[in-house]
């Protein structure tokens, strides 16, 4: 165990320290018995650091219970190990540790008639363990819960029930009679039943007489070996009375034979001890000394106590909280082929608990277990698979390992397949298929799978057309708070299809799946809110919901909020944000982006004017047919900006934008045609095309139909009309249509 702190002031020498040894220990006791806990503790201390067994041992209490020193279950522990450790006889020091335990435990009964603060702060209350099943043994911690994260997949208060088949000669060779260096164990009260002479005892036969039930046998020749110091015998006698084998159930005797073998260095029983001390089952709930008894039974490569080790550590029950010192035990036990621990293991490394995030490294430990059948494992192997995570992303072997944990009964893992099934992902697609793993998930309330599900109902894939049942269930889903259900109800409700038309209905669901972060929602909640479609009109509601779309990639979203920057909608106008999502978007090859985005540098609206650069965005957008690009890029060839001047160029350009009735575009051809530049003169053409301009309010274009109404052009002359065009141009500061304005009015 790790010391993780020193009261250094405990470590300063005092005078009573140049005693000898003894002397100084008596000191220490007469300091005590005074009340003076804090002396005590000084000189306890230093003859501890030095190496005396009885004064580690009396720190430890002192550290146990908090007197002259801070309550510490980390410090108590270690000295205990020390003392242990320490001692060149075995039975004397685990004898110690027994009065250890008893002192304190008879110490904190008598403080906590003192003071209500005084007792031991190390225990962390948990809840009481079930009573011991006659008929169901085991040695091993409850198995893992079903859920994704350590967190909530912890073992239940350490382990539930933890009580061991007897030991047999297969499991661990006891000798028939007790060893010569085998103590005594102390009785700890008579016999319930006959037991023989202790030259008539014998374990086999014992063993033979358990296993034929015959436990009056069993316990005959068992319980005078316990009391020899046969380390088999007190494990089992331990057995017997936990789960009321031919005795009165009796944990405390369970604890108190548990005890007496763990002395003699027996793992197993050291693991069952510290399970009683950490459930508080047959003996007050102490977790630093369940953590001691762990240690003892871990240090001897005992799997089932260093994963509770592990437990411990990351829990804080006992020690110091320490995530790496968890991962360490949690490791070693995984090493020995505990798949729960290689579970846990793995999902460490996933998360980056106790060491660096090592997705490599998870995947294999996720694969030992679930080479071992783990359920969870090859439910989580699916995942990393799937998600590309520490391995190369593979939809199909994804779906090998979620129809693997889903066979087990992984609800989880029904759910990925059916939806694999049912999207092709990593396979065929196949509606039977889907339907059959979606319907098991569902009907244990996985909402994802009830999702799923009510689209193959509506949509009759695989199973008989219910649209009915499937609208229901895709309700439950949205209510029950599936985001993609209740984006798929917002669709519905506004599109009018399965259901009536209901645009505040929409906005709804949109709005509830938007708060779950779904971004395609987050989106058209913002487009409604903008356009007050279902719900009033709130601009700057509308830049948030943008904001957050827009942030998770939503290319509409980065488009519109451009959009609103640069027109000051709901926020400040500012034209290098607008700038900023613009270019987003248009480096993702949205054409409309590129328009924007080559206006804006042939306008030098937010940024640097830069007619090349314009060009290159009018090409990108024009390159997918966007026919306003189409007509500016002409007006870029016609004018030589950012180009060489190519008028024939421009002329083609112009025609082919023609179905989107760009002004610019109307008039130059008119000019064209008018000029008889690139075509055969045609007035009335020219008369047409600078009609389509004039109606949109082009101010070139309604000053040159001016002119040709003017001087009767393609057109009868008509000198009001041609008045009434010139001062429609003129009040947008045409200088051409001024200057023919003041003419006409001042002949």
């Amino acid at each position: 165990m790790r010391l993780n702190k020193i009261i250094t002031s405990l470590m300063l020498t005092s005078c009573v320290l140049a005693a000898e040894p003894q002397q100084q220990f008596a000191a220490a006791q007469a300091a005590y018995a005074q009340g003076e806990h804090r002396k005590a503790a000084e000189i306890w201390q230093t003859l501890a650091m030095e190496g005396d067994t009885k004064a580690q041992f009396e720190l430890a209490k002192l550290y146990s219970l908090g007197h002259g020193v801070e309550q510490d279950a980390l410090q108590a522990a270690y000295w205990l190990e020390q003392a242990a450790s320490g001692s060149t006889d075995y039975a004397e020091s685990a004898q110690a540790k027994r009065d250890i335990i008893d002192a304190v435990a008879e110490m904190k009964q008598q403080t906590a008639t003192e003071t209500a603060d005084s007792a031991d702060t190390t225990a962390v209350a948990v809840a009481t363990p079930a009573t011991v099943s006659p008929g169901k043994p085991t040695t091993v911690a409850a198995p893992l819960s079903t859920s994704d994260t350590e967190q909530t997949r912890q073992a239940p208060a350490v382990a539930a029930v933890p009580v061991p088949v007897p030991a047999t000669a297969a499991t661990r060779a006891a000798p028939a009679q007790p060893p010569a260096v085998a103590a005594a164990a102390p009785s700890y009260k008579a016999a319930e039943l006959p037991v023989k002479p202790l030259p008539q005892a014998n374990f086999d036969s014992g063993l033979r007489a358990f296993q034929r039930q015959n436990y009056a046998e069993a316990f005959s020749h068992w319980y005078p070996l316990a009391h020899a110091g046969v380390a088999d015998a007190q494990f089992n006698l331990a057995a017997m009375y936990a789960y009321g084998h031919g005795v009165a159930a009796d944990m405390a005797g369970a604890v108190h034979w548990f005890n007496a073998a763990s002395d003699q260095g027996m793992a197993q029983a050291q693991y069952q001890l510290a399970l009683a001390y950490a459930n508080g089952n047959g003996v007050a709930q102490d977790d630093a000394v369940a953590v001691f008894w762990y240690q003892q039974a871990a240090q001897q490569q005992f799997a089932l106590a260093q994963y509770n080790l592990g437990y411990m550590y990351g829990a804080g029950r006992g020690v110091t909280q320490d995530e790496s010192a968890a991962l360490l035990w949690y490791q070693r036990a995984a090493e020995q082929g505990d798949a729960d621990a290689q579970f846990i293991v793995a999902g460490r490394y996933m998360d980056g608990r106790g060491a660096a995030q090592d997705l490599a490294a998870a995947v294999n430990w996720y694969q030992k277990a679930a080479g071992q059948n783990h359920a969870r494992a090859a439910y989580e192997l699916g995942r990393a698979y799937l998600q590309g995570q520490g391995v190369a992303k593979n939809e199909s072997r994804a779906l090998d390992w979620f129809n693997r944990a889903a066979a087990q009964g992984i609800i989880e893992a029904q759910r990925e397949a059916g939806i694999s099934y049912s999207l092709g992902r990593g396979v065929r697609a196949n509606d039977d298929k889907a339907v059959e793993v979606l319907q098991p998930a569902c009907s244990n309330n996985d909402i994802t799978a009830c999702y799923y599900l009510s689209l193959h109902l509506l949509d009759g894939r695989g199973v008989r057309q219910d649209k009915q049942q499937g609208l229901q269930m895709l309700r439950q889903a949205g209510q029950a708070g599936n985001a993609e259900a209740q984006y798929r109800l917002g669709v519905l409700y506004s599109q009018g299809k399965e259901l009536e038309p209901d645009e505040a209905a929409a906005f709804s669901w949109f709005l509830q799946a938007a708060e779950q972060g779904h971004a395609e929602a987050q989106y058209l909640a913002g487009l409604r809110l903008a356009n007050g479609t279902g719900t009033a009109q709130n601009d700057a509601a509308a830049v948030s919901w943008y904001q957050r779309a827009a942030e998770q990639g939503v290319l509409y979203a980065q488009y519109n909020l451009g959009f609103m920057y640069g027109a000051g909608r709901g926020v400040k106008k500012d034209d290098d944000k607008a700038l900023y999502w613009y270019s987003k978007v248009a480096e993702q090859g949205d054409a409309d982006a590129q328009f924007n985005l080559g206006l804006r540098f042939e306008t030098g609206r937010g940024v640097r004017q830069d007619d090349a650069r314009a060009v290159h965005w009018y090409q990108k957008a024009a390159e997918q047919n966007h026919l306003r690009a189409i007509a500016h890029l002409g007006y870029m060839h016609e004018k030589g900006y950012g180009v060489p001047m190519n008028e024939r160029r421009a002329f083609e350009l112009y025609q082919q934008a023609l179905p989107a009735a760009v002004p610019r575009a109307l008039t130059a051809m008119g000019l064209f045609y008018k000029n008889g530049r690139q075509v055969k003169a045609d007035d009335k053409k020219a008369v047409e095309l600078f009609t389509q301009a004039a109606e949109q309010g082009y101010a070139n274009a309604q000053y040159n139909l001016g002119w040709m109404y003017e001087f009767g052009r393609g057109v009868s002359r008509d000198l009001v009309k041609a008045r009434d065009l010139y001062q429609l141009a003129a009040e947008q500061s045409e200088p051409l249509a001024q200057a023919q304005l003041a003419r006409l009015l001042n002949p």
